[in-house]
């Protein structure tokens, strides 16, 4: 009797767990990361949570000498704009399924990024999900430690305690110093930010001026955020 035809298995949307914490020291990516990545010299600048990339895809298209990467935890989202930035031919373009905080505490060489882009991340209501959230003390010094000197943090959120929340985080390190005669260089609503507005909800947005380097941080693992000591 003929077997039915094996189906492969459906690969769905997932909450990535935090890397486990196996004590090894973290890792310090080469001086020549980015020639590697992008063979250029370009700056670079990195978007957290692409989501259906409408930042990303439309600046990687017209800065065409500036290299972006985008790191999204989703697997079905990053191969969807892997997919559409071949098709639209963008060698200035890379899109990383990973976690953003393990990459950005592990991965990124010290003073080596332009400007950071965090538009909508997940507010995770829950509070035994709170771990999850971004922007703990030590994912903002990891942020503050890869930022190139001058180097700007864009962010943007349609809640409004996640907003006073990631503003106070990024006083209290002393690294940031919000730019009010900025904003995030968004030019194209996001989907989130479509949804927000038909709900009447207000969309809060600033960009911060990286000031000062953690002194000595290491990053370990623990959750989104991680901790530096």
């Amino acid at each position: 009797m003929p077997q039915p035809p094996r189906r492969e298995p459906v690969i769905r949307d997932a909450d990535v767990p935090p890397p486990p914490d196996t004590g090894v020291a973290p890792t310090v990516a080469p001086a020549g990361l980015w020639r590697f990545i992008f063979g250029n010299d370009n700056p670079v600048e990195i978007e957290i949570g692409p989501g259906t990339g409408t930042f990303v895809l439309a600046n990687a298209a017209v800065r065409p000498q500036t290299n972006f990467l985008a790191l999204e935890n989703s697997r079905s989202r990053t191969l969807h704009l892997q997919q559409l930035a071949a098709e639209r031919a963008l060698p200035n373009l890379r899109i990383l399924l990973a976690d953003a905080a393990c990459v950005v505490g592990r991965l990124i060489p010290p003073e080596s990024v332009a400007a950071y882009h965090v538009y909508f991340p997940d507010p995770w209501w829950k509070r035994r999900h709170h771990r999850r959230r971004l922007f703990g003390s030590g994912f903002v010094l990891a942020l503050a430690r890869t930022l190139a000197p001058g180097g700007f943090l864009h962010v943007a959120t349609d809640v409004e305690d996640a907003f006073a929340r990631i503003v106070q985080s990024l006083q209290e390190s002393g690294c940031f110093r919000r730019d009010p005669s900025r904003r995030p260089p968004r030019n194209t609503q996001t989907s989130f930010e479509r949804k927000a507005l038909l709900r009447g909800v207000s969309v809060r947005e600033a960009t911060f001026l990286r000031i000062a380097a953690p002194l000595d941080a290491v990053w370990e693992p623990g959750g989104a955020g991680g901790s530096l000591q």
